[in-house]
């Protein structure tokens, strides 16, 4: 053989050699990405709130960089805030929760005022205190207040018990809702025709001697019969029957409109 011809060969078998190895190219090309994309995935599943709070403030700068500054304009990817006293920014969800844990704080120490003031005047077995999320409410026995069953008419003891609560809540800017109940026991005879205007005049009674005995202004006031609509205890037995027949002292937190 020449040696034109065996240069000819081992060039051959040299460019058979190279093409049948470019197969690792393509496979390590695709290693390279598969790795991409799992340090991706990964990058994903733990997120930096420093870093995405960064990529969020770029996002707006790039697409509206206008947005941070227009009056009322919340800019892209960001939620509205309220300025806190301090200039301060929170979310109204934050302020919404400052100001609900605020109003239980102020109808807790209502409640507890109350409580402590009965208790002070031996009067804690003529009215029960209960806190809710939007009031405070002082159930009074109307058996125990009033001068009959039938009768609207406040009682020595159950002016001294309005007048405890009005001691409390007197200072205070929140409105006062009284709410009269009977059982439902139809009534015979005496000034009243129904329940419905007993338990009315029940709590037309006791908001007068609010404003006009303790001085608390009319304009926090309002009266409600309820007559036998709203029990607080079956009316299966006359000791359900005597808890029914009440004047409940709602005490609405200051959040409510």
């Amino acid at each position: 053989m020449s040696t034109t011809a065996r240069r000819r060969h081992r060039g051959g078998h040299g460019e058979e050699h190279e093409n049948s190895e470019r197969w690792l190219l393509t496979y390590a090309d695709m290693i390279t990405l598969l790795l991409a994309l799992f340090v991706v995935l990964f990058a994903m599943s733990s997120i930096s709130v420093k870093k995405f709070l960064e990529f969020k403030l770029g996002l707006t700068q790039t697409f509206n960089p206008s947005a941070v500054n227009l009056p009322g304009g919340n800019g892209l990817l960001s939620a509205p805030t309220i300025a806190g006293p301090n200039g301060a920014s929170t979310s109204p969800s934050q302020g919404t929760s400052s100001a609900a844990a605020a109003n239980q704080r102020q109808l807790q120490a209502i409640a507890d005022q109350i409580q402590r003031l009965l208790v002070a005047r031996h009067l804690e077995a003529y009215a029960n205190v209960s806190v809710g999320l939007s009031s405070v409410v002082v159930q009074i026995l109307a058996d125990r207040v009033f001068f009959r069953t039938d009768s609207a008419s406040l009682g020595h003891v159950g002016g001294e018990v309005v007048d405890a609560i009005a001691t409390v809540v007197r200072p205070k800017p929140n409105r006062i809702e009284v709410q009269g109940y009977t059982d439902n026991q139809p009534i015979t005879g005496g000034p009243f025709a129904s329940n419905w205007e007993l338990s009315a005049a029940r709590a037309a009674n006791v908001t007068n001697r609010l404003n006009v005995v303790d001085g608390i202004r009319a304009t926090r006031l309002s009266a409600t019969g309820y007559s036998d609509t709203h029990p607080a205890a079956p009316n299966t037995s006359p000791a359900n029957q005597a808890k029914n027949r009440r004047i409940d002292v709602v005490i609405l937190g200051t959040g409510l409109p």
